[in-house]
C-alpha cells in the first residue's frame, strides 16, 4: 500500500515513522513545499543565534521513507487517486495531509525586504540578516514571540526591540497581573527591549521595497525591521475545493476526511464532532496516532479531546501550562505566589474543579495536576498550597513524556550515559515535541558526576527487566504474607518430588518450558520457580458442568506425574468435585465458605459446558440439585479471574454439536461476560492452564490476549507452522490412506482431514503427557478442537473447504 503524507513538520514525521514501525511493507512518501528536510520548528531561535545549524535540529526519518522536497501540491484528483505539484503527480492508495499552519499578518508583506513572519528555517534566515542595526519590532505575544524576543536581546548588533501588543497582556489574558509584571520584569531590567501595551501599528511608509518609518497608536520607529508573531492559521487553502473545510480540513474522529482514502492530521484539521483545531504537537501526535491504526486496519482508536500541557522556558523565567478542553472564561482563580522565589501558581476553578493552571517558577507537581483536571474531582485548596513545595522527582522536565528532573538524574546515575542521543534508549523524554530537549541535555551534562566509573554498562532491556522480576518477586512476596493458607515450600516440595521420584533436572527443564511459552526473559526462571510455590496460596475453585472429565483426567495421570500434577496434588483445590475428599453438604460447605468469606480472592476454572434449555435443567449438581448455570453464575459473580478450561467452557464444544438440544453454551455466553479467559482444547494442555495462573499470580495481570480472550503466548502459533510434519508438506507428500507407505514414512495427515492449517496452539512445541506426544506425532491429524465450533466444523477425516464469502 502507497502511503503518501503532505506535509514536512513533526505531524509528517512522526505519522511515517510510526506507520513504517507498524508495517514495514507500506510504500511511505512525504511531499514538503520547503527545501529543507524535515526539522523542528520549536527550535528556530537557535537558527536565528546560530548556536546550531539546520541538521542539529532535524527530524529522525527512517531512511525507508521517501522524502521529495519542493513540492506544494496544490490540486488532488480524488477519482484518480493522485496528487498534483507545479511540475509532478503522485499517486496514493492513501493520503494523509499534514500541512500545518501558517502565520497571520496584519497586511502583505510580501516583496518588503524588512519585514518576516517566524515560522520556517527561511524566515530565520530573513530575521538574521534583515536585523542586524535595526530597531526591531515584533507584533504580538504568543510563546513563540516571547522565545524569539528573548533570542533577539542576546544578539549584539540589534539597536532596541519594541514589543507591540493590542491588549494589556503577555502571553495570555488569563495570566494575574503579579504573572504579566514577573515575565515583563524579565525582559525589560537591560533597557533594550520595550513592551507597548494596547498599542498597535496604525501607518507605515514604504520606499522602494522596504519600510521606512512606522506609526503606532503611541510612538514612531524608524529604520525598523518588522517582525509579525500575531498567530496561525490552518495551511488548506489548496485543498479547500478538493475536501470540505471549516476552519481546518474537517474530520471524523479517526482524522478520515469525507473521502475514505483521505486523511487531515494536526493543525490543518479540524475534528468536526468537536470543531477542535489541534495547537499544541501532542494533539497532533495523538490525532496522528488515530489515522495510523485506522489505516493499517488495526483496532479503531478514536480522538478524544484531552489536557493540553505546554513549557515555556524564557531567560530567568519558565512557565508551565496545563489546560482542560473544558476550559471557558467562567472561572475562579486561587493565586499562591512566592515573591521570595517569583514564583506563581495561578489555579484556574470551575464549579470546584480545576479546569487549567498556569505556573511561573513554579514547582508543583504537574503530573498531579493533570490527573486532578482529568479525574474532575473537587479542588482542595489546602492540599494546593502544600503541593507548591517541589516533590521528590523534581519539576517536570518533559511534559509529553512526564519525566521529572530526577527520573533523568536516575537514568543517568544507573545507565552511565553522557549525552542526549544516548539517553533514547531509555526515555524519549525531548524527543516528542522537542521543546524541552535542551533542559534534558542540561540535566544529562550536570549529572555526570553521580556515574561510577567501575559500574557495568546496562542496556535499557537489562534495567527494564530488572525492575520486571523485582515487581514479580514483590507481587508473590505478598501473597505468601497474605495468604498462609497452605504449607507447600520449596523444601516440601522437594520431598513430594524425591517420593515421587522426580529429578531436579526435570523441575528445572519443565520451569524453563514454561518461561520460554510464556515468553519471558530466562532470567525469570527463578521467579517462575518461586511461583509454583506460592500458586497453592491462591484460593482455587474448580467446577466440572457438562463434559468428561477430560481436562480434569489431564491433571490426575497415574504414571509420570509433571510438575503441574504435583502443584494441584499438594495444592488441594479448594472445590474440585473430581479430586476433593469431602462430598455431599461437607463440599457444599467448603464451596460456600470460600464464596462468602474470600471475595474478590479466588480463581475460578471452569471446566464443561452450560446446558441452558429448559432453565438449564439438563444439568443438575450437588445434593440440592443445583442447575448448572446457577452454580455457576454464583461461583463467579466474586471470583478474581474466571478460566474457561477446555473447548465446551469455550463454546460448548462437543456437547453444543448439532443439534445442540441441551442448548449448551461456553462460559462467557452463558454469563454474558466478555472478561472470561478462554483456554480451549479437548483437553487443554495442563501446562498452558498452570502457566496462565503463573502469569496472574506473578504480573497481578493477565498476559497479552487473542480476539477470543485466549493467551496469545499459547494461542497465537499455528498448528500447521510447528509442525514436525510440515517439510513433507512443503515437498507434497501426503498420506492418502490409513496404513500406506506415507502413513508408515510420518508424512503430512492434510489430504486425511488434518486441520492444522486452521488452528491455532502450541501443541506441536507443548505436546502432551510430559511433553511426550501430541497427535500429530501419533499418527492422527489435528481436529482444530482449540477453534470456535470444533466438533461441527474440524471433527472429521475429510479435508477442510474454506466457506466462499458473498
Amino acid at each position: 500500500m502507497r502511503v503518501v503524507i503532505v506535509g514536512g513538520g513533526i505531524a509528517a514525521v512522526y505519522l511515517a515513522n510510526n506507520l513504517k514501525k507498524q508495517d514495514s511493507s507500506l510504500e511511505v512518501t512525504i511531499l514538503s513545499d520547503e527545501k529543507h528536510a524535515p526539522y523542528d520548528r520549536i527550535h528556530l531561535c537557535r537558527l536565528i543565534d546560530e548556536s546550531q545549524d539546520e541538521s542539529e535540529i532535524s527530524l529522525p526519518l527512517d531512511p525507508t521513507v521517501q522524502l521529495e522536497l519542493n513540492h506544494t501540491i496544490n490540486k488532488i484528483d480524488r477519482d484518480a487517486k493522485r496528487v498534483f505539484s507545479e511540475d509532478a503527480m503522485f499517486s496514493y492508495d492513501k493520503l494523509i495531509i499534514a500541512t500545518g499552519s501558517v502565520p497571520v499578518t496584519l497586511f502583505d508583506i510580501k516583496g518588503i525586504k524588512n519585514a518576516a513572519v517566524f515560522r520556517s528555517a527561511d524566515d530565520c534566515d530573513i530575521i538574521r540578516a534583515g536585523t542586524q542595526n535595526k530597531n526591531v519590532v515584533i507584533v504580538g505575544s504568543g510563546p513563540i514571540g516571547l522565545e524569539l524576543l528573548e533570542t533577539l536581546n542576546d544578539m549584539p548588533n540589534i539597536i532596541d526591540i519594541t514589543l507591540l501588543i493590542r491588549g494589556k497582556h503577555l502571553y495570555s489574558k488569563d495570566l494575574s497581573i503579579d504573572s504579566i509584571k514577573t515575565i515583563e520584569e524579565c525582559y525589560t531590567k537591560d533597557g533594550k527591549i520595550k513592551i507597548s501595551y494596547e498599542d498597535e501599528i496604525i501607518d507605515k511608509v514604504i520606499e522602494n521595497g522596504e519600510i521606512v518609518s512606522i506609526q503606532t497608536k503611541k510612538i514612531n520607529i524608524k529604520n525598523p525591521f518588522l517582525i509579525f508573531g500575531t498567530g496561525i492559521k490552518p495551511n488548506i487553502e489548496n485543498f479547500r475545493d478538493a475536501l470540505r473545510c471549516n476552519k481546518g480540513i474537517l474530520t471524523n474522529l479517526y482524522m478520515q476526511t469525507e473521502d475514505d482514502s483521505i486523511y487531515a492530521v494536526g493543525e490543518c484539521a479540524e475534528v468536526e464532532e468537536f470543531n477542535f483545531v489541534a495547537g499544541h504537537v501532542k494533539e497532533c501526535t495523538m490525532e496522528a496516532d488515530c489515522a495510523i491504526y485506522h489505516i493499517i486496519g488495526a483496532e479503531n482508536k478514536e480522538f478524544e479531546l484531552g489536557v493540553s500541557i505546554d513549557m515555556l522556558k524564557v531567560g530567568e523565567f519558565d512557565l508551565i501550562e496545563v489546560n482542560s478542553p473544558k476550559f471557558n472564561n467562567e472561572y475562579e482563580k486561587i493565586l499562591i505566589t512566592s515573591k521570595k522565589d517569583s514564583r506563581i501558581d495561578e489555579y484556574f476553578v470551575s464549579q470546584d474543579k480545576l479546569t487549567r493552571f498556569i505556573g511561573i517558577n513554579s514547582n508543583v507537581d504537574v503530573g498531579y495536576i493533570e490527573t486532578l483536571i482529568n479525574s474532575g474531582e473537587e479542588v482542595d485548596i489546602n492540599y494546593l498550597y502544600q503541593n507548591r513545595l517541589i516533590g521528590e522527582r523534581g519539576r517536570l522536565i518533559c511534559s509529553c513524556e512526564h519525566v521529572y528532573h530526577q527520573d533523568l538524574v536516575d537514568i543517568v546515575a544507573e545507565t552511565g550515559i553522557s549525552s542526549f542521543s544516548e539517553l533514547a534508549d531509555f526515555s524519549q523524554a525531548g524527543r516528542v515535541c522537542g521543546r524541552c530537549k535542551i533542559m534534558v541535555e542540561d540535566v544529562i551534562k550536570e549529572s555526570q558526576h553521580l556515574i561510577d566509573p567501575s559500574m557495568p554498562r546496562k542496556s535499557a532491556e537489562d534495567i527494564k527487566r530488572e525492575k520486571e522480576i523485582a515487581e514479580v518477586q514483590k507481587r508473590i512476596d505478598k501473597f505468601n504474607t497474605l495468604n498462609p493458607r497452605n504449607n507447600l515450600t520449596t523444601d516440601n516440595l522437594d520431598a513430594a518430588m524425591n517420593s515421587l521420584d522426580i529429578a531436579k533436572s526435570e523441575v528445572n527443564s519443565w520451569v524453563s518450558m514454561v518461561t520460554a511459552n510464556m515468553q519471558l526473559h530466562p532470567n525469570f526462571e527463578q521467579i517462575v520457580e518461586g511461583a509454583v510455590c506460592a500458586l497453592n496460596k491462591v484460593p482455587i475453585i474448580w467446577l466440572e458442568l457438562a463434559d468428561c472429565s477430560g481436562n480434569s483426567e489431564a491433571f490426575i495421570k497415574s504414571t509420570n506425574p509433571a510438575i503441574e500434577d504435583i502443584i494441584f496434588d499438594y495444592v488441594s483445590l479448594d472445590y474440585h468435585e473430581l479430586l476433593m475428599s469431602a462430598s455431599g453438604d461437607q463440599s457444599e460447605t467448603i464451596l460456600e465458605d470460600i464464596i462468602k468469606n474470600q471475595k474478590g480472592e479466588y480463581i475460578l476454572i471452569v471446566e464443561g459446558a452450560v446446558p441452558l434449555a429448559m432453565d438449564g435443567k439438563f444439568l443438575r449438581i450437588g445434593p440440592r440439585g443445583e442447575t448448572g448455570i446457577k452454580l455457576l453464575q454464583k461461583c463467579a459473580k466474586d471470583a478474581a479471574l474466571v478460566l474457561a478450561v477446555g473447548s465446551c467452557a469455550f463454546d460448548g464444544g462437543v456437547v453444543a454439536a448439532h443439534p445442540n438440544p441441551t442448548g449448551a453454551v461456553g462460559v462467557a455466553e452463558a454469563l454474558k461476560r466478555d472478561d472470561i479467559i478462554n483456554l480451549s482444547g479437548c483437553p487443554t494442555n495442563p501446562t498452558n492452564i498452570v502457566g496462565t495462573l503463573l502469569s496472574y499470580l506473578m504480573f497481578e495481570e493477565l498476559p497479552p490476549l487473542d480476539k477470543f480472550n485466549r493467551p496469545l503466548w499459547a494461542y497465537s502459533s499455528r498448528v500447521h507452522d510447528d509442525c514436525e510434519r510440515r517439510g513433507n508438506y512443503e515437498l507434497g507428500e501426503f498420506v492418502k490412506e490409513w496404513g500406506d507407505e506415507g502413513a508408515k514414512k510420518g508424512w503430512c495427515l492434510f489430504e486425511m482431514g488434518c486441520k492444522g492449517p486452521y488452528t491455532n496452539v502450541n501443541c506441536p512445541t507443548m505436546k502432551f503427557n510430559g511433553g511426550t506426544s501430541w497427535p500429530v506425532q501419533a499418527g492422527h491429524g489435528c481436529m482444530g478442537c482449540t477453534e470456535m465450533g470444533f466438533f461441527d466444523k474440524f471433527a472429521n477425516e475429510r479435508k477442510y473447504e474454506e466457506e466462499k464469502k458473498d
